[in-house]
């Protein structure tokens, strides 16, 4: 019974000593990892401060300047008869780079949609055998004009294909104007967003989503909605 004692006690006292020993291994360690020099010289270079501090830096400034842009416009919805797009101009004042205020101009094309191709030539086949055949009613648009207003809340910068770092803002729009069509002028709403992308000083591009209300002619006016996307191209000045 002695014996065992005796050899659990040793076994007790060697283990002491040996978490003893290991624990001062450790605290060495880490104390040689905190009085390590270019570790903390690597960790103060990597201070979130100073990253934030380059992020915010805006690359292109857009301080009560100028953009003037041209852009196509791929349209969705509207009358079920027609296919339309449209061609405009765009001039921007940014009054700092949240805000900006603009005219906005569109002309637009417009073609017979599948459906409207469908009921015309139905209409020209049979206009003889059935005078009842009747053709539906178009006030086809051709044009818009608004004065808008933009807000650019969130900025970013991108790798632009490994050949320079571009800045870029998300944005929302609105704006108010007139549309004219085949049989008169309306007023018209217009609210978006997109992106856009300042790729030099004075070069940029914005990809854009709006949508568009206005009321055409036909009977007793009809609410007309689109939506419409858009690339743009211009110039800051």
């Amino acid at each position: 019974m002695e014996k065992t004692m005796m050899k659990f006690l040793f076994l007790i006292l060697t283990l002491s000593w040996s978490c003893m020993g290991f624990s001062k291994s450790l605290v060495d360690d880490l104390e040689g990892l905190g009085a390590n020099k270019e570790i903390l010289k690597r960790a103060r270079a990597l201070s979130p401060h100073r990253r934030v501090r380059v992020v915010q830096n805006r690359s292109v400034d857009r301080n009560l300047r100028f953009e003037f842009s041209v852009n196509y416009g791929a349209i969705a919805g509207g009358d079920p008869y027609l296919e339309t797009s449209s061609l405009g101009g765009q001039l921007e004042f940014h009054i700092n780079p949240h805000w900006s205020v603009g005219m906005r101009y569109y002309d637009y094309s417009n073609a017979l949609s599948a459906e409207g191709k469908r009921v015309f030539d139905y209409a020209a086949q049979n206009a003889l055998v059935d005078p009842n055949v009747t053709v539906p009613e178009l006030d086809s648009p051709f044009n818009s004009l608004f004065g808008t207003i933009t807000w650019y809340p969130i900025y970013g910068k991108m790798n632009l294909f490994d050949k320079g770092i571009s800045q870029f803002d998300l944005y929302l729009m609105a704006g108010y104007g007139k549309t004219e069509t085949e049989k008169g002028l309306s007023n018209s709403l217009l609210a978006g967003g997109g992106v856009g992308l300042w790729l030099t000083q004075h070069m940029a591009s914005r990809l854009e989503v709006r949508y568009q209300n206005y009321e055409d002619h036909v009977g007793e006016g009809r609410s007309i909605d689109w939506v419409t996307f858009t690339v743009s191209l211009g110039v800051l000045l």
